[in-house]
């Protein structure tokens, strides 16, 4: 991906306290640290964007984990940033937020684990609800919602307690999404497939 030269190499990686780096791949320097000012849904609305800032000592989401990192082939110089808590957003690799996703069933719920199809037009997000989201990455808008995700992940399923998501993962044949768990409810090895 580039930054202004078609040989510009990136490497995005999320961390425990809360910030994205963007390194050279290259040279293993670093570029860049964002440090997200996110908001949760029970502080703005929904539609409101903020702009992160970058090296921002008070960002709400420092006190968040962000467990999810992608770079995205299109648009150019974006990732997919998803923290525990309600909502996941695409960024620049400058820090400025382009688009925020978040449920509209339902508030409060946070976003374990997520993927995107090699595409880019999808963003697949598990909830510690036990559902999967999936949200078309150009309009921002939710189109599906799994319901049964965290239980058909757990060793029974059948109605049984749902396990909390620990990864997903997809398949860029046939459009499949596995998801898995290190939940104790979830029998060893398990990868739950879902197309």
């Amino acid at each position: 991906s580039g930054a202004g030269s078609t040989n510009f190499l990136a490497v995005v990686t999320a961390s425990a306290d809360g910030s994205v780096r963007v390194w050279n791949g290259r040279t293993a320097e670093p570029i860049r640290e964002i440090k997200p000012s996110i908001a949760s849904s029970s502080s703005s609305k929904k539609d409101s964007v903020a702009v992160a800032i970058i090296h921002d000592k008070d960002s709400i989401v420092g006190l968040k984990s962000i467990h999810t990192v992608v770079h995205l082939h299109s648009p150019p110089n974006t990732m997919i940033v998803v923290p525990r808590c309600d909502r996941a957003y695409l960024m620049s690799y400058s820090g400025a937020v382009l688009k925020m996703y978040a449920r509209d069933d339902v508030q409060g719920t946070d976003f374990l684990a997520a993927t995107v199809s090699t595409s880019n037009q999808y963003l697949f997000v598990a909830a510690d609800d036990g559902k999967c989201v999936i949200f078309d990455i150009g309009t921002g808008k939710a189109e599906k919602i799994i319901s049964s995700f965290g239980e058909d992940c757990s060793s029974g399923g059948g109605g049984k307690k749902a396990c909390e998501i620990s990864g997903l993962v997809y398949h860029p044949r046939g459009g499949l999404v596995g998801g898995y768990s290190n939940d104790k409810g979830q029998k060893r090895g398990l990868l739950t497939l879902f197309k």
